[in-house]
């Protein structure tokens, strides 16, 4: 779950970086990944064999939709 949270600010995640932020061993960044993963809510961008990268791409998307504000009529 604390997974999830660091893809909030920040869509892309290495295990190496979700290691350090959550302050756990790198195998147990590693485990929660594959977990992301094999749910279906990140996914390997590339082919690296070492420092892969993943990356919410439905969440990447919802940041990248222009905001559609329509003015008040209070003002």
């Amino acid at each position: 779950m604390r997974a999830v949270e660091l893809l909030a600010s920040n869509p892309y995640l290495t295990i190496k970086g979700a290691a350090a932020k959550l302050k756990v061993a790198f195998t147990t960044a590693q485990r929660a990944i594959e977990r992301l993963e094999h749910l279906g809510i990140v996914r390997q961008t590339g082919d690296a064999k070492r420092d892969r990268v993943w990356c919410a791409k439905e969440l990447l998307d919802i940041l990248e939709e222009p905001v559609h504000l329509k003015p008040s009529q209070d003002f």
